[in-house]
């Protein structure tokens, strides 16, 4: 078994970037094999955190060679690189499948294209010949949509071509037969610090016994139709039926933003077990894209929807505006008064500072600045605003340099305290180190002195050492407590606004119905100050709760959620689900 030093440290990287979520997922792990080839073909939603996600939730540990987009090994760094963690390059869109010879290079320019689609097959047949995974994104790109883009045949001809060509190697000495598992990533927010993240490994495909069966005909006599047009296609449309079956799909965008913000008035109060995110926030989209649906469902829709766009434009979340200030029980005084927000902002304040959370965060807060500030800076200016999918990982990847750079800076400061027996904090005061670090000092006198080779390989390791042990305790301790008081600080910051709303004049230059654009970028907001948006939400949340809720009444679909949501109760059953029995 190779080592795979490069992939493995990839992966421990991949692991700090992906703490950028709160929590990770994992559901299906028992339809993934310990050994045996392996494709893995995933939906891409978000560049190379999915990347990232793959390759520490699979079961078992198991190494997985991505297909990468071949002008990515043009630089000979990231060449090597690719190269060591194991993976193959790819061109867009490969439209053969040539069966994989001993010398491609003999092909000569005039079959470019073949040849590097003859690499990519030959590269895949030898990895999974070893009983290697390969990790697939059958869309072709990155994307952000409401729903899963049409799947390519790519890995469905590299899947039913190495099929045939080890039956054409090894006769009847087969092996292990070749699976397909069809994994669906689900963020709740995928560019939102502190949202989650859910991994659903699907049932696995038998690629020799689909196309048997697909053909009506033996295995042993369908072997010479394995890679036909028609079997691609029908293995191409069977994974993306398993890819619709594991993720969230709506129609369009204004059914999404309804089912997300009917989701949050619904869960407002909790959260949404991640269990059952996926099959719940699926049968609310089946809900409000019923073309049967009751006629209340329009007004429902467009309500929710305005809601959306206002806590879009304000930049507020339905949770936190729902923790600070709950929705009144009577209309008579839908606005709390200035008196009221600003003791609502005192009582913010007061929690945000002097609860014991805050301060067991702080030390690792401060640390952390740099991270938090070269996130942002990382978004601002390299996040592309049509593409949403480029923010988190540009906040997760830049800012896990940046928090790594601060243990290298307090790792440093270890060391060199060990070496003088104190440590200057800020240069402010000096610390004594305990006696136990000091009898570590030997581990440094070779690598200051001239101690030689075997003293310098000593302080390397030890400072290695304190490093790991630094980033251990502080990543931990630093993602323990943040999201409390990341929540918090969001409803401190809804509660300033909140204030500052309320004493604002009554503006009447929103007319209408804000409307947010049929995609995902974030649109302009009206010509009026946010603050003065602040009225306007409120009212659009007390209208949207309520036809949500005539709607839901009205709904049979529903109706085991509205009688337990009435009554009270923490849990409820999500109605008949269409895909999924919670």
């Amino acid at each position: 078994m190779e080592l795979k030093l490069v992939y493995r440290g990839l992966r421990q990287v991949s692991d700090w970037a992906l703490r950028f979520y709160s929590d990770i997922y994992v559901d299906g792990q028992e339809n993934v094999p310990h050994d045996g080839p392996l494709i893995i073909a995933s939906c891409h939603h978000n560049e190379i955190l999915d990347i990232a996600t793959l390759s520490i939730t699979i079961p078992h540990r198991r190494p997985v060679c991505f297909w990468a987009k071949s002008t990515m090994f043009k630089n000979p760094l990231v060449r090597a690189v690719l190269l060591s963690s194991g993976s193959i390059p790819v061109a867009r869109n490969p439209n053969s499948t040539p069966v994989p010879t001993e010398h491609p290079a003999r092909a000569g320019p005039a079959a470019s294209q073949s040849s590097l689609n003859e690499a990519l097959f030959r590269e895949t047949f030898r990895a999974l010949e070893r009983e290697e995974v390969i990790g697939v994104f059958p869309e072709g790109t990155s994307y952000t949509e409401p729903c899963i883009a049409q799947v390519k045949d790519g890995a469905s001809r590299a899947a039913l071509g190495y099929v045939k060509w080890a039956n054409e190697r090894k006769g009847k000495h087969k092996g292990k037969k070749l699976l397909i598992v069809p994994v669906g990533i689900v963020y709740t927010d995928k560019s939102q610090y502190q949202s989650r993240l859910c991994v659903r490994f699907g049932k696995a495909i038998d690629v020799e016994t689909f196309a048997a069966e697909k053909m009506n005909a033996p295995v042993a006599e369908s072997e010479l139709q394995l890679d036909s047009r028609e079997v691609i296609r029908a293995l191409s449309a069977e994974i993306e039926k398993h890819l619709l079956d594991l993720t969230i799909n709506a129609p369009n965008w204004d059914t999404l933003y309804t089912v997300r913000t009917a989701r949050d008035i619904l869960w407002a109060d909790e959260e949404i077990p991640a269990s059952h995110f996926v099959s719940i926030s699926q049968n609310l989209v089946d809900l409000f894209a019923d073309p049967k649906a009751a006629a209340s469902c329009a007004k429902a829709r467009h309500s929710l929807l305005r809601y959306h766009c206002l806590l879009n434009y304000t930049n507020i979340s339905h949770s936190s505006l729902n923790a600070i200030y709950p929705a009144p029980p009577s209309l008579a005084a839908p606005y709390p008064s200035g008196l009221r927000a600003l003791s609502i902002v005192l009582r913010q304040l007061l929690i945000s500072v002097l609860h014991p959370r805050f301060a067991l965060f702080l030390p690792t807060l401060v640390l952390h600045v740099p991270a938090y500030v070269t996130g942002l800076l990382a978004d601002r200016l390299l996040g592309n605003p049509e593409e949403e999918e480029t923010h988190a990982q540009f906040k997760a990847v830049l800012g896990g340099l940046a928090a790594s750079a601060a243990y290298a800076a307090v790792t440093r400061a270890i060391v060199r305290g060990i070496l003088k027996g104190s440590i200057n904090v800020f240069r402010i005061a000096d610390v004594k180190v305990p006696e136990i670090l000091l009898n570590a000092r030997w581990l440094f006198a070779g690598g200051t002195h001239g101690g030689g080779v075997a003293g310098k390989a000593r302080a390397a390791l030890g400072v290695f050492g304190i490093f790991y042990a630094t980033s251990f305790v502080f990543s931990r301790w630093h993602n323990y407590w943040v999201g409390a008081n990341y929540r918090q600080l969001k409803r401190l910051l809804t509660s300033l606004k909140l204030f500052v709303g309320s004493v604002a004049p009554r503006s009447s230059a929103l007319a209408g119905t804000p409307e947010q654009k049929d995609r995902i970028s974030t649109p302009k907001a009206p010509s009026v100050s946010s603050h003065r948006l602040i009225r306007p939400l409120l009212d659009a949340r007390t209208e949207a709760t309520r036809n949500m809720w005539s709607f839901m009444v009205d709904s049979k679909y529903l109706h085991g959620l509205v009688t337990a949501r009435m009554k009270g109760e923490a849990s409820m059953q999500v109605g008949p689900a269409k895909r999924y029995s919670l």
